[in-house]
Formats: C-alpha cells, structure tokens, sequence
C-alpha cells in the first residue's frame, strides 16, 4: 500500500480495509527505515493523530499523510526552509494551503528537506545535507523540492507539497519519476510560504498519478484575502473534469538542437515517444523556434536574485533566527556576522547577484532591462497560444545527476533551461514520468498550458499516462 496512488487509498479507507492509524504507523515505519539513506524528512509529525476527530471528517483527502517542503510555515513544527537561518524557528501561524489540505482530513506527516531557502536544482544546498534519490542514492533528487520528491518515490508518503519558483518541482519529479505539477500563478496562495522571489514562486504538488495531482489542486485552490496576489476565480473541478479523450488537441513542440548543453538521448527519445502517442491520438502537432531561448536563463536569474536579495533582508538575526556569538563591534558588523553564518554559500552567492542588480548605477541596466525582456517573452508566448492549447519539450536535458560533483554554478543554473519559462510566464507547467535511461534513472516530459490552462495539460498528460502505462513502477529496495 506504501506504493499505491491518493485514489486507491481513498477506496480502501472508504472501505474500511484499513484504518487511519494503520496508516499513518505504516508510512511512520518507512520513514524510519529509509530517511536516515535518503534525508528527505527533517521532521516527523509522530503525534499528529492525537489532534483529529475522524468521525466528524468527512473530507477528501481524509486519513492520508502527507510531506511539506519546509518553506512552508506550520504552526508549533519546525519551518526551517534548509538554512541554519532558521533552524530553531516554530511558527505561530500555517500556511493556507496546509491549511486546506488539513481542513480536507490529510495528516502532515512532516516536513521535507529542500535546497537552502529553495534555491539550487540539485537538492545539495540544504543546511541539514543532500537529499538522496531512491532511484539511485548515489544521484541527486534534484531540487528545491528534493526532499518532497524523494519521499513520494521512496514511499515514505503518497504525496508531497513543493514550491517552484524555475523548475523547482517539475527537476525533481523528471529525476524521481513522478507527477509534479506548477500551477498558474495566483491559483495557489502563497501566505505561509517562506519567499524566494515572490514573483515567480508557487505552490505545487508531487504525486504518483495526474489523477492525485488534480485531486490535490481541486483542494487547495481558490481566492486567499491573506494574499492579494491570489486571483477571485472560480477554480474548476480538475479531477471531476479530467478526459483523456484529447482528439484534435493543438500541441507545440520544438527541435532540440541549439540549446545550451548536450541534450540525452533518453531525453529525445522520451520527447519522440510521447509526440508518437499524441499523434495516435490525433492531436494536431506542430514544430517551431523557441522564443527567445537564449535569455530565458539570464531573465530568470536576474530578477529572481533580485527578488531573493529584497525577501533575505529580513533575515538580520534581531528578531528571530541565527544570532553570531561572535562579540560585534558595531551594528554593521552584527548583522555581517548573522548573516554570514546563517546563510550557505549559494544563499549567499544570489543574494550578492541580486544586490548588484539593484544597486545605483546597475538597476536600469540588468533588472530593468531584464523585467523589459520577460514583458516580450510574454507577448511572444501569447502569440504562440493563438494556435495551440499545449506546449511539449524536456524538462531537463539529463537524468538525474550524481551527487558531489563539483561543476561551475553557470553550468548548474543551465538545469533550468525549459524550466524557467513557465515561472516567468505564470502559466501552469508539469513533468510527467515517461521512461528510463540506460543507466535505469528516470526520464520525464514537461507539458506547459496558457494562464488558467490547467485542465488541457491534465488531460494530455491523463492520456499519455494510460498510454505509457508504468506509473506503478518502484525503485529497488523501497
């Protein structure tokens, strides 16, 4: 059962062929067998049954556990987001989406590892250590969202909260062979989410089955009047809607050739696989030029560092978090010495590129003109959309990469090549688990949809999951 989909739990706690309790204590034991290997929990929620009534739940997502990346704030457990920053901190608050998932009866478990403060795409910047992958402990889990993925494809929970803020779920699930789904941005609040780069940040979901992720959507969606940036839109019923019947279905995809780095053969041969399958299908395909590919990195790392250097400000060790025992000669000193033992090398890496960004004399130059350029991929994307109602291409150009490999961060930030687009866009985006490479590592597609356009990636990815048929797969030893 520590394999089996949201849904086939839902009929066997329905049926009553097993208990919350026999549950929880079931993925309780998996987490205690396989974390010390995989690192993907900082920490378990063992006495979270003592708080729920079952008998007036009635809820959705009733009796299931759950892991949280540990950007999100839970109140009285420990919300560290990776960083010595914060690792004694316990909020007084939880975030909303935590909130709905609690509200429709699901058990947080605990809270997974990720990358330092969400950022790195290789799971190795967390203060508390890297997180391994099942598939292959030896390779990276990806990242931010390592600790997430990795516990879903080990077992040790059905499915997971992430966050993504350039590819921050979909790298993760593409390494772990799972469903990540990025919504729009807005359908998802984001209070309680401890911030990267507010405007491209957004709660997702990790799961074995589109299915589950759309069952998780239909859950946590809807208008927040904690977070403005959340939109007054009725969110459709994801799951209810889902139709694997996607005749004449518009799907854009683009030649491999000309990117940055060597693409995998597993990764073109995973593309072509599914562009077959669609068009068995009868959708309509049609090739084109990626629009302005070539920026798409620096735009995104421009503004988010930016961001990234505004939201740390905070962060100064005065009120809460790391304080130096080092004695400080004055008040610039004191902050110095916080900051510098609070925050890891690559924290502190896009904090002082952000800095840069923004400082006198540099803001017109790179930010501004970076905010400029993601203003025209948006208008380039839009002209795209006229003719199609899905975009197909890879979600990273390798399968996972082995852990402890010392590569220059440049190289690093080129993982998030088709990534980044997505975020930048605010569309919806998801990877989907479609084969294995040589070297039996798990190899995914990533479906892309317009604003709002959740329902037409659900469904292509619904079809090409009947058709691919190895969603049930699991790693050896787990």
């Amino acid at each position: 059962m520590d394999f089996f989909s949201l849904c086939e739990i839902q009929k066997y706690l329905r049926e009553k062929k097993i208990s919350p309790k026999e549950l929880f204590d079931l993925y309780l034991e998996k987490i205690k067998q396989h974390n010390p290997e995989l690192n993907a929990f900082l920490a378990v929620n063992e006495t979270v049954l003592e708080d729920i009534n079952f008998e007036s739940s009635s809820g959705p997502l009733k009796g299931i556990p759950l892991g949280i990346k540990d950007v999100f704030c839970t109140k009285n457990l420990k919300s560290t987001a990776g960083s010595r920053a914060l690792e004694s901190y316990v909020p007084p608050y939880t975030a909303t989406v935590v909130q709905r998932l609690e509200q429709a009866g699901a058990l947080i478990i605990g809270k997974c590892n990720n990358d330092e403060f969400a950022m790195g795409s290789t799971g190795e910047n967390s203060y508390f250590g890297s997180v391994k992958n099942p598939w292959n402990i030896k390779h990276s889990a990806g990242g931010s969202s390592s600790g997430s993925a990795s516990a879903v494809a080990g077992g040790l929970c059905p499915a997971a909260l992430g966050t993504d803020t350039g590819g921050s779920i979909r790298l993760p699930a593409h390494y772990c062979h799972l469903v990540g789904i990025k919504p729009t941005y807005g359908r998802l609040s984001r209070y309680g989410m401890i911030a990267y780069a507010s405007s491209l940040d957004q709660a997702g979901t990790f799961s074995r089955t589109v299915e589950d992720g759309a069952l998780l959507l239909d859950v946590m969606s809807g208008f927040d009047p904690m977070d403005s940036t959340t939109v007054k839109k009725p969110a459709p019923y994801f799951q209810k809607n889902l139709n694997s019947q996607i005749k004449n279905k518009k799907v854009i995809y683009f030649d491999l050739e000309g990117f940055e780095g060597s693409v995998d053969p597993s990764v073109q041969k995973a593309q072509s696989q599914c562009l077959s399958l669609l068009k068995d299908r009868d959708c309509e395909l049609k090739e084109t030029k990626w629009p302005f590919l070539e920026y798409g990195i620096s735009v995104y790392y421009l503004i988010s560092t930016s961001e990234a250097s505004s939201n740390l400000a905070r962060y100064d060790g005065v009120r809460y978090g790391h304080q130096s025992q080092k004695r400080a000669k004055d008040l610039q000193e004191f902050y110095a010495f916080n900051r510098s033992e609070a925050f890891g090398p690559e924290v502190r890496r896009r904090i002082m590129m952000g800095t840069f960004c923004l400082s006198t004399g540099y803001y017109e130059e790179y930010f501004h003109k970076a905010c400029q350029l993601r203003h025209l991929i948006q208008q380039a994307f839009d002209e795209l959309w006229a003719n199609a109602d899905v975009i197909l291409c890879p979600v990273a150009g390798t399968p996972a990469p082995p852990l402890g490999v010392k590569q220059d961060p440049l190289q690093i930030y080129l993982n998030d090549q088709f990534t980044v687009f997505a975020n930048l866009l605010g569309a919806p985006a998801l990877s989907l688990p479609v084969s294995f490479s040589e070297d039996q590592l798990p190899v995914g597609i990533q479906l892309i949809g317009k604003a709002f356009g959740e329902q037409d990636i659900l469904d292509t990815a619904l079809a090409l999951e009947e058709d691919l048929k190895i969603n049930q797969q699991r790693p050896h030893g787990f």
